[in-house]
């Protein structure tokens, strides 16, 4: 089974690797007339067809009934100009080409016209609303559906039946009565509660299983939600990152600037206060609250349970050096305390906190080396990917959190699900590019609250970031220059820019 974010995010993915949203909806509308000829029911097909892709998919399954020798009609349920996608337009302006199709507008029928054109048919398909359900079904909709269910004829509706929520499966009393559902490449959650009543086939629409687990553009981009209007300071988020020491100065900045670019509203930083006006001459945007050691002592680390109480999510261990095992461990107790989220990465993996379960959630950002530091378990090469990524899973589930694991393929699982992302150059090796991820996840995750999600955002964009920098400068990229396209990839994924 699949949800509805889930396959919004497969279907973008395939895209990206080149499988067209005009290509699925042909292997879409092509299986769904595959079934009614194999069931020689192609004569007298009614399309009752919305507005979105449901009805595109609809308008190619028409087009192959045809091309089979039947006969349909279409039923639009608004006008043509309605028509809100250009896959679901191209499909629709070829049919009207075609002489012996004829098309019908609910708006301009009475009810007892549009039960009369039922009456001739033998096949309804209901294509008017799939997975893009949103709120209470609108008036035209809900006639539409109580007609579909009057009339006593054969019944398809295509991905879901119209007035069934995809994910959750409840209706408002009111949804289309199919004998059967042609679901798109995986049977959809909301379906589960159908079963018994209905015949449910999944088709094969050419998406390859294994992108399932691959991340990509649909991953990020599921993640964002348009910024409210009148949003106010602190609605996206409140960071707090823990780092620094008399030798590593940079690392906790250069997560901290990756952090001011993922949109939390507020980054705090807690450093030895040798460093603490590097940071704040580096960038202003910074909150920097200094402690009177030159790392993090124990002590330190209780004076900060202040300022761990105003923020949403902490990140800990960049360059905080070796032999901090006490400290990292206060930190994550009084974070347990107060219910955050944690990110630990680099010199926080080798200590002993990160052996423990904790109740609150965690991520992890280990290299090779550092995972094997963790867990004891050394990692199987790229060439066993299945295998590596099981590891992974393991260590997620034993020690109960999530884990984000760098390299050439990034490997991120929560226990449950699993995914590797792509990409990146090999100019990536040089020194900072694990701090700006560490700081771009913890900060997506700070805005969003979505823990797994934003970890494999945070994946797809530094990576994404990295191959923008290496096309500029070449091998010589800096970390911070990755900073510098964090922005322009996110505005490109959040749909308050989109059209």
């Amino acid at each position: 089974m699949i949800s509805l974010k889930e396959m919004i995010a497969l279907e973008e993915n395939a895209e990206e690797i080149g499988l067209s949203r005009k290509l699925l909806m042909e292997n879409a509308g092509s299986a769904i007339a595959s079934y009614l000829k194999t069931k020689g029911l192609i004569n007298d097909v009614m399309l009752v067809a919305g507005t979105g892709n449901k009805a595109g998919d609809g308008f190619v399954a028409l087009r192959h009934i045809l091309a089979f020798g039947g006969t349909c009609k279409v039923l639009l349920a608004e006008r043509e100009e309605n028509l809100r996608t250009q896959e679901a337009k191209e499909n629709f302006n070829v049919l009207k080409q075609i002489p012996s199709l004829k098309i019908f507008i609910a708006q301009d029928l009475s009810d007892e016209d549009i039960r009369s054109l039922f009456r001739k048919a033998n096949v309804i398909i209901d294509g008017l609303i799939g997975t893009g359900l949103r709120g209470k079904l609108s008036y035209r909709i809900l006639r539409l559906i109580r007609l579909i269910n009057e009339a006593n004829c054969f019944k398809l509706s295509i991905d879901i039946p119209t007035g069934i929520d995809p994910d959750t499966g409840e209706n408002a009393g009111d949804y289309v009565r199919a004998n059967v559902v042609i679901t798109m490449h995986r049977m959809k959650k909301g379906l589960i509660k159908y079963k018994e009543q209905l015949e449910i086939h999944e088709a094969n629409i050419g998406i390859p299983l294994e992108l399932e687990y691959i991340a990509g553009r649909g991953d990020a981009k599921i993640l964002f939600d348009s910024k409210p209007k009148y949003a106010k300071k602190g609605d996206a988020g409140r960071l707090l990152i823990i780092g620094g020491s008399k030798v590593y100065h940079g690392a906790p900045i250069l997560a901290g600037l990756a952090a001011l670019r993922s949109g939390v509203d507020l980054v705090y930083m807690y450093l030895p206060y040798k460093i603490a006006d590097i940071a704040r001459s580096i960038s202003p945007e910074f909150i920097v609250f200094p402690y009177n050691d030159e790392e993090l002592t124990l002590k330190a680390a209780e004076e900060a349970t202040q300022i761990i109480e105003k923020v949403d999510t902490i990140l800990i261990g960049n360059g905080i050096g070796l032999g901090h095992d006490e400290a990292v461990e206060k930190i994550f107790e009084i974070a347990e305390q107060n219910n955050k989220i944690i990110v630990a990465d680099a010199d926080a993996l080798k200590t002993r906190a990160v052996k423990k379960n904790w109740k609150m959630k965690i991520v992890y950002t280990p290299h090779v080396g550092e995972f094997k530091i963790m867990t004891g378990v050394e990692l199987k090469s790229y060439d066993e990917i299945k295998e590596r990524m099981k590891q992974v899973e393991e260590a997620s589930n034993k020690l109960n959190a999530i884990f984000l694991v760098k390299g050439h393929y990034d490997i991120i699982s929560d226990g449950k699900k699993t995914k590797i992302c792509k990409g990146g150059t090999q100019a990536m090796t040089v020194g900072g590019t694990g701090d700006v991820l560490a700081g771009l996840c913890s900060g997506l995750i700070a805005r969003t609250k979505k823990v797994f999600e934003s970890s494999i955002a945070a994946s797809y964009i530094n990576k994404k970031a990295g191959e923008r920098a290496t096309e500029k400068y070449g091998n010589q990229i800096k970390a911070s220059d990755l900073v510098e396209f964090i922005p322009k990839i996110i505005k490109e994924l959040d749909p308050t820019y989109q059209n």
